[in-house]
């Protein structure tokens, strides 16, 4: 989880904020409002679109600290490609890090992994 600064050029002139987003920023916990240092944070995640916004990570990473309200358990998984993708377990649901997933809400990396799993069981 990091803080990532939202980049996008909005034409009605919108500023952006810094938001503290999950490892494929589709969940978002906290925010601070633009102009402010006070952060603001969600009782429960929320889901956040990206689509057609553009995010940078936060040059300074302010302190801040999330109280886990579950113990997600996140394993490392190797795409087709070599690339490195985080596949996560929250309150009975996968998540994964990859665009696929974060587009289409599914992917095989998770897919993959639950057949990896079951045949270890």
């Amino acid at each position: 989880m990091k803080f990532y600064q939202e980049t996008t050029m909005w034409r009605d002139g919108f500023a952006n904020g810094m938001y503290l987003l999950d490892d494929s920023k589709t969940k978002m916990y906290a925010y601070i409002k633009p102009g402010d240092k006070a952060v603001f944070k969600f009782k429960n995640p929320i889901r956040i679109d990206t689509r057609g916004r553009k995010f940078a990570v936060a040059t300074v990473q302010p302190e801040f600290e999330i109280e886990a309200t579950t113990n997600p358990h996140r394993w490392e998984v190797t795409g087709s490609r070599g690339d490195l993708y985080i596949v996560s377990l929250e309150e009975g649901v996968y998540n994964c890090s990859c665009s696929g997933f974060k587009f289409r809400g599914a992917c095989r990396h998770i897919t993959e992994f639950e057949g990896a799993k079951s045949c270890i069981n």
